[in-house]
């Protein structure tokens, strides 16, 4: 058992033979008969002879048999038409096969890049999904996709497991929102809670708060900038007249920084032309509560493409004429940036917010700030061919009224998608494209801003 277990942690693959023990002690008297060989490819994936299976080696794709040995070739892939990874992992499909497999981030394992191999605390009750594998008592997990599992409501083989964190392991999940984590475990006891620390961490900022809450964009009502102090707007100078022309939306991280959408930001236009209000009701008054800053510094994201509309993010630093950021009031407050780890689950729901147009066909932007109830669309469904295919990327997430009757629309690029978590709210997602406004089955997309955190900090830290 202890040469098995050296084994087990190994990150190659390798067969061994499991010979009974019964055969053991009656070797002299006859042939052994059975012999079982498995071939391991990690602690999670474990294959019987003439299985097939998918994996990374050293950046390439390889499709192995469990023969006498693993057996492993490159193959030839082509992207998948639906992205079905989860936390970033890009999806390669074998050319004239229907399996995939999931090019996973760095720290994260999987099938479906699922498992966070860094994690060892949670960052609400909710959400887990790192590789604690036994319980409050002690007890070990048992395996999501076990035979005695599969019984069960909670399994790796139910609809949208792997958005559940539901998969070929025995670690520690929470799939029904329940106060914290839990696992199925062996015996009269049904299932335990999982013992797992809480992430501690330092709040430096009032982000995410706000005085009033939300009350009802294409068919959404009319808002309170206190209900979003967050928003901003990002105008562009007219060369000839100099005036102001509203362009679109954007959202307050720092009291220096704004988060907007790249394809916003014109690419021979200098950062001097554009100029961002904060704390506005209306994008043609200005009031005594509103800050007006110049665009010090703009930085579009290197590998945004603008015929996808892959990577829509960009970065706006901001001062005023006195060389001062944004000062915090109940109409201006930073948003909170979402950890690294955090994903709602599909219908979730969240918020949008901005200044343009009420409707597709609408002439004119809103003049003042509307906002929207929306829940939030799962990766596989928005990917199908009902809705965006493969026009949908990993740095994209849809979400839409479930009515089809609030979206965000023409003039709301670059503005916040916002959801709940643990009182505060975040930065879930930019407003960057989608076909139509408030239309069934296509859904506003969403630059998906957890992706970029650590774009995000390497280029404000500049």
């Amino acid at each position: 058992m202890k040469i098995l277990l050296l084994i087990l942690l190994t990150s190659f693959s390798i067969c061994i033979e499991m010979t009974p023990l019964s055969n053991l002690l009656q070797r002299r008297k006859r042939h052994i008969s059975s012999k079982t060989r498995i071939c391991i490819e990690s602690p999670f994936e474990i294959y019987r002879r003439g299985d097939t299976w998918l994996r990374i080696h050293r950046g390439n794709v390889q499709k192995c048999k469990c023969r006498w040995s693993a057996v492993c070739y490159n193959v030839r892939t082509k992207e998948c038409s639906a992205n079905n990874c989860l936390n970033g992992g890009r999806c390669a499909r074998p050319l004239f096969s229907k399996d995939y497999i999931c090019r996973c981030p760095e720290g994260y394992l999987g099938k479906h890049c699922e498992i966070d191999n860094k994690s060892n605390c949670i960052e609400s009750g909710k959400e887990y999904s790192g590789t604690r594998d036994y319980t409050e008592s002690g007890a070990e997990c048992l395996k999501w996709h076990s035979s005695v599992v599969l019984g069960r409501k909670y399994n790796a083989r139910r609809s949208g497991a792997s958005e559940l964190g539901l998969g070929n392991h025995n670690y520690c999940r929470n799939p029904d929102g329940d106060k914290k984590p839990w696992c199925y475990v062996q015996g009269s006891i049904y299932w335990e809670y999982c013992d797992i620390p809480t992430c501690q961490t330092v709040v430096t900022s009032k982000c995410g708060q706000r005085e009033y809450k939300i009350n009802k964009i294409a068919g959404g009502n009319q808002a309170t900038i206190a209900f979003h102090p967050w928003q901003a707007a990002l105008y562009i100078i007219d060369r000839r007249s100099n005036d102001p022309h509203f362009l679109c939306g954007g959202s307050l991280i720092h009291p220096c920084w704004v988060l907007t959408a790249a394809h916003c930001i014109g690419t021979r236009i200098s950062h001097e032309e554009y100029h961002v209000l904060l704390g506005i009701q209306s994008t043609n008054e200005r009031t005594t509560d509103d800050q007006a800053f110049v665009v010090e510094k703009i930085i579009s994201h290197p590998q945004f493409n603008d015929d996808s509309f892959d990577n829509d993010i960009a970065l706006l630093k901001l001062k005023s004429q006195s060389g001062m950021c944004a000062k915090e009031s109940k109409f201006v407050q930073p948003i909170c940036l979402p950890p690294k780890h955090l994903t709602f689950p599909e219908n979730t729901q969240c918020e949008v917010s901005g200044y343009g147009k009420e409707a597709q066909f609408a002439p004119f932007f809103s003049k003042f700030l509307k906002e929207a109830r929306v829940n939030l669309i799962s990766q596989q469904k928005c990917g199908s061919p009902d809705y965006y295919g493969n026009k949908l990327t990993d740095n994209m997430l849809c979400a839409a009224h479930p009515d089809w009757e609030e979206d965000s629309c023409k003039g709301d690029s670059g503005g916040p998608l916002v959801c709940e978590n643990n009182g505060q709210m975040h930065l879930y997602g930019i407003t960057s494209w989608g076909e139509g406004c408030a239309k069934k089955n296509k859904p506003g997309v969403y630059t998906r801003v957890k992706n970029y955190i650590q774009w995000i900090e390497e280029n404000m830290n500049v």
